[in-house]
């Protein structure tokens, strides 16, 4: 199983939801968790679009205002869903694996960045944790660090970190090791404060049948937060990708010039159709051959591309932390 956990900024940013339809298709997500969607509602039509048109069981909590706001989605094929439950500061749902028969519970963080809130937000944590009677999988953005290593300069407060570090003790979690980002957040200045505030825990029931579990930090684009992914490590069987025909592909120059000349090919190729339902069938069938034969080589173009970025983001992002630590250690 694949959990995406991300503080989004905005589930009306186009930009960064296309970013989040590219990491639930190419990662294969199975349960999403998004922070700050500042929305209080979603229409079917666009939690079918998110996930093209897969069964998702959606569970969400309403922004204030402009801020804030949670969204759930827990994938049907792979889950028996049961109870949900919501607080002020989570969104969980109890849940059966059914390619493992393990039952677990999901619990998504969305943690104040008020810190005089913190004390009823861990208080509420520990009121879901200690209620579950399943293993746990714990993960969002806690807005609070564990130790000096998680932030870039030494602006920390210790009395905080101390209540959070009891805390993960008392729930007796385990932290899943992170790989990818050394950092999870920047206020995106220009001389940037970088912290940890986004994480996963596990209890150590979860852990013994997912030894192999592993935690992403994907490259940080849009917003200020970089998406998560939590691999359990099992390798479920999966459908065949169903052909799918994007509206993008209407704003690639010649893309319809193309398409006309295939349609006209491939009348000239179909021979001898029995009737009418026999062209369109011939038709059809060819075209999504072409189709899907041109979207890979505009695909591979576009992934080089998107490669090629990533890898100068991820360039300027060693570097920063590269300062970072020299600024520390006084170098």
């Amino acid at each position: 199983m694949k959990a995406l956990g991300w503080n989004f900024r905005g589930f009306g940013q186009s930009g960064r939801k296309t970013q989040l339809k590219e990491y639930i298709k190419k990662e294969k997500i199975d349960i999403i968790f998004l922070q700050e969607t500042m929305r209080q509602d979603f229409t079917d039509q666009e939690l079918r679009n998110l996930v093209e048109g897969e069964q998702f069981v959606w569970h969400w909590t309403p922004a204030s205002g402009r801020s804030g706001g949670m969204l759930m989605g827990i994938r049907d094929s792979l889950f028996e869903v049961g109870a949900l439950a919501q607080g002020e500061f989570f969104l969980s749902a109890k849940l059966y694996h059914t390619p493992t028969k393990f039952k677990c519970e999901f619990i998504g963080v969305y943690g104040p960045a008020d810190h005089s809130r913190y004390a009823s937000f861990l208080q509420e944590l520990e009121g879901r944790v200690d209620n579950s009677e399943f293993p746990i999988m714990l993960m969002g953005d806690f807005n609070l660090i564990r130790g000096a290593q998680d932030k870039n300069n030494n602006n920390i407060n210790w009395v905080l970190v101390n209540l959070f570090n009891e805390a993960i003790a008392r729930w007796a979690l385990l932290e899943v090791v992170r790989t990818g980002a050394a950092y999870t957040w920047t206020n995106k200045q220009s001389n940037p404060v970088r912290s940890v505030l986004d994480r996963a825990f596990v209890s150590l029931e979860w852990e013994l049948r997912f030894p192999l579990a592993r935690l992403t930090a994907e490259t940080r684009i849009g917003s200020d937060h970089t998406p998560l992914i939590l691999d359990s490590g099992e390798n479920a069987p999966r459908r065949m990708a169903r052909f799918s025909f994007e509206n993008s592909w209407l704003a690639v120059p010649g893309f319809v010039e193309q398409l006309k000349l295939w349609w006209v090919e491939l009348l000239i190729t179909n021979v001898n159709p029995r009737d009418p339902i026999d062209v369109w069938h011939g038709q059809a069938s060819g075209l999504r051959q072409c189709l899907k034969g041109w979207s890979a080589n505009l695909g591979k173009e576009r992934r080089v591309i998107k490669a090629d970025i990533l890898a100068q983001i991820q360039g300027l992002d060693r570097i920063a932390d590269e300062q970072a630590w020299m600024q520390r250690v006084g170098v």
